[in-house]
C-alpha cells in the first residue's frame, strides 16, 4: 500500500517531526533509517511521490500516541498498483481464462496461510497470561484508521533482556507475529500490528482500547482460572509496572526491601489487594497523587511474594539476588 497526505504542508510537517523524533539532522540520515536515498526522501516529503506504507509506519512509530493519531487522520491509502487498475481490467477481458487460473492458485495459497493464523480462542496458558499481565502493567492496544497497534513500553537500560528474551518469544509462539522492538533515548517499545490481536484483547478480555490507565482491570477469565494462570498474570504485571525499593536509611540494620505496584486504576489496585489477602501476603494500600499503590514491606513478606508469584524480568531478579 501507498500512503498519501491530504496536502503537501502536512506531509512536510510529518517528515520534519519524524526527523526530530529520530534525532537526526539531515534528510540523508533519515533516508538511511528508511533504507533509501536522500533524493527519495525529498520526493516523499515534498509530496511528489506516495510513501510506501512500511516506511510510513517506521516514521509514525517514532512519535507519541497523540501525533500518530493526528497524522493517521490526515492520510489515506492507495494500492501500490493503483495507476495500473484500468489497464488491468482490460487485460482481464483479453486473458480471462489465465486470470481465473491464477485466482484459483491464489485462493489455495490463502487457505494454506490461514493455517498459520493464531486462534483467538486459544486456551489460557502461563505465557498468554504473562503477556496479558505485561499489557495491563505498561501497555495499550488501539485502532488508528486501518492500523491496529498493541504496544508494551519499558525502560531501555533495565528491561531490554525481558523484552527480547521473554516477551518477544512469547509473541512469536502465541500469535505467530514477530514484534517490532524499537529503542529510543531511555525507552524500549514492543509493537505488534494485528487486527486479530486487537479484537482478541478488546472482545475476549475486555481490554479498553486507547488510554486505559483509569479503567484497566484483571480480566474475569484470569480471575476465574487456575491459581497458576492467575499468578502468571500477576507476574506479567509486576514485571512491567512493579518496582523493588531499597531503603538504606540508618534506622535499619541492613537495607530494607519493598515491592510496590502503582496504578491510576482503583479497581485494579482493589483486585490486587484482594488477591494478596487471599494469598496471606501482608501489604498496605496507599494513595499517591492521582494514583494508588500496593506495597509489600520487609524481607519476610517479599519472600512470600517471590515464593507465590515471583518475577521473570532480570532487572527485578538481579535486585532480589543482591538484597534478599
Amino acid at each position: 500500500m501507498r500512503v498519501l497526505f491530504t496536502n503537501k504542508g502536512s506531509c512536510a510537517l510529518f517528515f520534519e517531526e519524524a526527523k526530530n523524533s529520530f534525532g537526526v539532522k539531515s534528510w540523508g540520515k533519515l533516508g538511511k533509517i528508511l533504507g533509501t536515498s536522500r533524493s527519495m526522501v525529498d520526493n516523499y516529503r515534498k509530496g511528489n511521490l506516495c510513501i510506501p506504507e512500511s516506511r510510513f509506519l517506521i516514521l509514525l512509530n517514532s512519535m507519541g500516541e497523540e501525533r500518530r493519531a493526528y497524522f493517521l487522520k490526515i492520510t489515506r491509502k492507495k494500492d501500490e498498483n493503483w495507476g495500473r487498475v484500468i489497464g488491468g481490467k482490460k487485460a482481464y477481458e483479453i486473458n480471462k481464462k489465465e486470470f481465473n487460473k491464477g485466482r484459483a492458485i491464489a485462493k489455495e495459497s490463502i487457505k494454506k496461510r490461514a493455517k498459520y493464523e493464531f486462534n483467538v480462542n486459544m486456551p489460557l496458558s502461563e505465557d498468554l497470561c504473562e503477556f496479558i499481565g505485561a499489557l495491563i502493567g505498561d501497555g495499550f492496544t488501539n485502532k488508528y484508521g486501518n492500523l491496529y497497534q498493541t504496544q508494551i513500553t519499558g525502560d531501555r537500560s533495565l528491561d531490554s533482556d525481558y523484552y527480547y528474551n521473554i516477551l518477544k518469544p512469547i509473541c512469536e509462539s502465541l500469535f505467530k507475529i514477530s514484534p517490532k522492538i524499537t529503542e529510543k533515548d531511555n525507552t524500549i517499545r514492543l509493537n505488534l500490528y494485528s487486527k486479530r490481536l486487537f479484537e482478541m484483547l478488546t472482545k475476549r478480555f475486555q481490554f479498553p482500547a486507547g488510554i486505559k490507565c483509569y479503567s484497566i482491570k484483571i480480566p474475569a477469565e484470569m480471575l476465574g482460572s487456575e491459581e497458576i494462570l492467575l499468578n502468571s498474570t500477576l507476574k506479567g504485571m509486576f514485571n512491567t509496572n512493579g518496582g523493588i525499593g531499597i531503603d538504606k536509611s540508618k534506622k535499619y540494620k541492613r537495607p530494607y526491601i519493598r515491592i510496590n505496584y502503582t496504578s491510576a486504576s482503583k479497581d485494579l489496585i482493589n483486585q490486587l489487594s484482594k488477591i494478596l489477602d487471599a494469598y496471606s501476603i501482608p501489604h498496605s494500600v496507599h494513595r499517591k497523587g492521582n494514583s494508588f499503590m500496593v506495597q509489600i514491606n520487609g524481607p519476610e513478606n517479599v519472600r512470600r511474594f517471590i515464593s507465590k508469584i515471583g518475577f521473570s524480568n532480570k532487572r527485578h531478579l538481579d535486585k532480589i539476588d543482591k538484597y534478599l
